[in-house]
């Protein structure tokens, strides 16, 4: 069976999306919608490119007109962060399925409303935590349910990167709280959704924060420690003030057993693989070179609503749960003290980077 797709928001990772979409039989594009009409047609253009065939593909401005499309199966949501909630409630609503970008939410209240939506309109939604879908790290999450590494003592996530003023100066929602959302929820997220992943749900979380850019109001660095359920620990520690580019991201996991630890600027780079049996080495050695995880995404989804297959390994109860690691974070450095999980509620436009440089020049 064939599904039907509508992309709402035509921006710069809409593109990853449509190449994706070209590759796979079972879906189409069928509508695109975006306030910028040249948008559209740049994607649109790109999309007939990648598949070769001239298609006729409706544009709306609005949103709204897309979602009252009845030939639509799935909405794929890739606007600013602050509207992700937003939409992706008004296409449930509307009785179809979603793809949405992450960040999966800015608040407890909205991550909790999709939820419910979702469940009573029977409607699946796949957040975009592609990482999960990459065979090695599938690979190590299958290894881990073994007790490969025996007890995990210890896990750390790094992000060294770096974001110029130019980044954020390029679009006026980027670096604000309320459109945009912290750095961990967009460039850190996927992170952290993979620690949480490997490790289970965190119990407590401490963290802070700061800003060292005057022209945005989110942060740059990050630390965090977490407590998980075994009383391992949790280390995070993100930054994009690394100079003059990107140093890459960091994965690494310490156990009873045995430690693994994968890192660069992709992930291409296998630092540690020590496992009490070499065949594990080898297996994960071999799917290195295996970065096809959006397409397995995808692919996972399209099975799930085609009964093909039944579980969906990135919906919206876990995305919910990773970003709800992030919120603790933040509302840590907000209050200078452990938070407990889960929260009972917390919103991005709670902070005040205003207080968190006060405690800095304490």
């Amino acid at each position: 069976m064939t599904l039907s797709i509508g992309l709402i928001g035509c921006g710069y990772i809409a593109k990853k999306h449509l190449e994706t979409i070209s590759q796979l039989d079972e879906v189409e594009l069928i509508a695109v919608s975006d306030i910028d009409g040249n948008k559209m047609d740049e994607a649109i253009l790109l999309y007939n490119q990648l598949t070769g065939i001239n298609r006729i593909i409706k544009k709306f401005n609005n949103f709204y007109d897309l979602l009252e499309d009845k030939n639509i199966d799935i909405v794929v949501i890739a606007t600013v962060s602050g509207l992700h909630a937003k939409i992706a409630s008004e296409s449930l609503v509307h009785h179809k399925h979603v793809i949405l970008e992450k960040p999966f939410a800015l608040s407890v209240a909205d991550g909790e409303r999709l939820i419910e939506l979702a469940k009573a309109e029977n409607r699946r939604i796949l957040v975009c935590h592609q990482l999960r879908y990459r065979p090695v790290f599938r690979k190590l999450k299958a290894l881990l349910e073994k007790d490969a590494l025996g007890r995990i003592h210890l896990g750390v996530a790094s992000m060294r990167i770096h974001r110029s003023e130019s980044y954020f100066n390029n679009s006026n929602w980027k670096g604000t709280w309320k459109h945009d959302g912290g750095m961990l929820l967009n460039q850190g997220m996927h992170l952290i959704d993979l620690l949480i992943w490997f490790m289970g749900d965190a119990t407590t979380v401490y963290g802070d924060i700061s800003n060292n850019m005057d022209i945005k109001d989110t942060e740059d660095i990050a630390a965090g420690v977490l407590t998980f359920h075994n009383r391992a620990k949790g280390i995070i520690d993100a930054n994009t003030i690394t100079k003059p580019d990107n140093l890459g991201y960091y994965i690494s996991l310490f156990g009873e057993n045995g430690t693994f630890s994968i890192g660069g600027p992709s992930f291409n780079k296998l630092e540690r693989c020590y496992f009490p049996n070499s065949s594990h080495t080898n297996e994960i050695l071999s799917l290195m070179e295996d970065h096809n995880e959006h397409k397995y995404m995808y692919q996972n989804f399209i099975n799930v609503l085609n009964q093909k297959e039944t579980i969906l390994l990135m919906d919206e109860k876990d995305a919910f749960r990773s970003i709800m690691t992030v919120f603790a974070i933040y509302e840590a450095s907000k209050c200078n003290k452990v938070v407990h999980l889960p929260l009972e509620s917390f919103s991005t436009e709670e902070m005040n980077m205003e207080r968190v440089k006060e405690w800095e020049k304490k």
